[in-house]
């Protein structure tokens, strides 16, 4: 397992950080990437009905995203 991308509700994503959580609706959602081989994280965040590929990709914190990954039972 090299790479994994899965969607996650956007408020459960931010949670765990006041600002963003409050800033996004609660049918936002996130696709995160996880790049096991590099050791890195990123996520597109972004309103239920658009195309996440219209919205910019954010680097974020491996170690916490694969904890989170793990958390919501590893999917993919």
């Amino acid at each position: 397992m090299e790479q994994i991308s899965f969607i996650v509700e956007a408020k459960k994503y931010f949670e765990n950080d006041g600002e963003r959580f409050w800033e996004c609706n609660d049918t936002d959602l996130c696709l995160v990437t996880i790049d096991f081989e590099n050791r890195e994280a990123s996520f597109v965040w972004y309103p239920e009905d658009e195309n996440p590929a219209n919205f910019p990709t954010e680097d974020d914190d491996f170690e916490g995203v694969v904890k989170l990954w793990e958390e919501l039972g590893r999917p993919e």
